[in-house]
This record gives C-alpha cells, structure tokens and sequence, in this order.
C-alpha cells in the first residue's frame, strides 16, 4: 500500500462525507441520520488519519525528504482542522445554518489543506521516497489510523483534547429551589 495512494484515497473520502453533511432533501428524518452518520465517520477518520500521519508519516518526509517546513506546517493546518471540526461536533441540530456554517468552515480549511499537502508533502514523498519505503508506510499509517478509529478518536472530548487552549465545557451547577415556609 503506497503511503501516498492511501493518504489521497482518505482525502477523497473526506470529501464525499462533506457532500453528505452538505446535502439536503425534504425528508429531514433521513438528512437528520445521514449527517449525523456521516459527521461521525468524518470525524474518526479525520483524527485518524492526522494524528496518523503526525506520527507514522510527517517524521519519514523529514527525514527522507527534506520536508520539514511542510511537515510542520501540515501539523499547524491539522490543528486548525481539529478545531473546527469541534465546532462541528458542538452544533447539536445538523438540520440548522449553524450546523451549515460549521461544514463550510470545515470544507474551507480542509481543502486548503488538502491542497496543500497533495502538491508538497506527497510529492516530495513521491519523488524523494523509493516504492519500499512508500509501502512500508503505508502499511505502518493504515494501521495507526484503522487503531485511532476503533478507540472512536474523533468522540468530542478526544478532539478537544488536541486543540490547544480549548476548555472543556463548563458543568453548571444545578438549580435548587428552597421551598418557601
């Protein structure tokens, strides 16, 4: 499994579950369970394969590669994107503009940086990396990925826990009410 080839596979998947959460019918019952599904997917594999690439990948491109700065720059963008799929996760009804808004925020910081990655980081992987070397991780970044998506990576509190400076949600206290005498 070449490393570049599954990567893209991902980023293509990516891109059809932002279609699903952006689709709209006049069964709402069924667009309610469709995104709800798919802002679910979307989130494990997002992680997944991020958090995956920081480990498995992004330190072979620097090595091999010479493509530290894009590496780096690859780890901010994700952090950016981790955000604002928390925003996502955080929009309760996936039937209201808020929800809207949330996906097309997304889909902006994703495509740039897919986009970004697609024609730097894999192509240095692709001209600086030999078919071994591509394969071998491959193999290592799927399985990182396919471990992350089974322990559910991309619940609300595991993608809170990779943005800096976000605060768990505050627990409010519960209102008692004395009784009058």
């Amino acid at each position: 499994m070449d490393v570049v080839e599954a990567i893209i596979a991902d980023h293509v998947r990516f891109e059809s579950l932002l279609r699903v959460l952006r689709a709209r019918d006049t069964d709402a019952e069924a667009v309610r369970a469709r995104r709800r599904q798919a802002r679910t997917e979307l989130a494990d594999l997002l992680v997944g394969h991020a958090e995956a690439e920081e480990s498995a990948v992004y330190p072979k491109v620097r090595e091999l590669a010479g493509g530290g700065d894009h590496a780096e720059h690859g780890a901010d963008e994700h952090i950016d994107g981790h955000r604002k799929l928390l925003a996502l996760l955080d929009v309760e009804d996936v039937l209201s503009p808020e929800f809207e808004r949330a996906v097309g925020k997304l889909a902006n910081s994703l495509a740039h940086h897919l986009d970004e990655e697609e024609r730097t980081l894999l192509n240095d992987a692709r001209i600086q990396m030999d078919p071994a070397t591509r394969a071998a991780l491959g193999v290592a970044w799927a399985a990182e990925r396919d471990r992350l998506i089974a322990t559910g990576c991309g619940a609300r509190d595991k993608v809170a826990a990779l943005v800096p400076d976000v605060q768990p949600p505050q627990q409010r206290e519960p209102l008692h009410h004395e009784a009058l005498s």
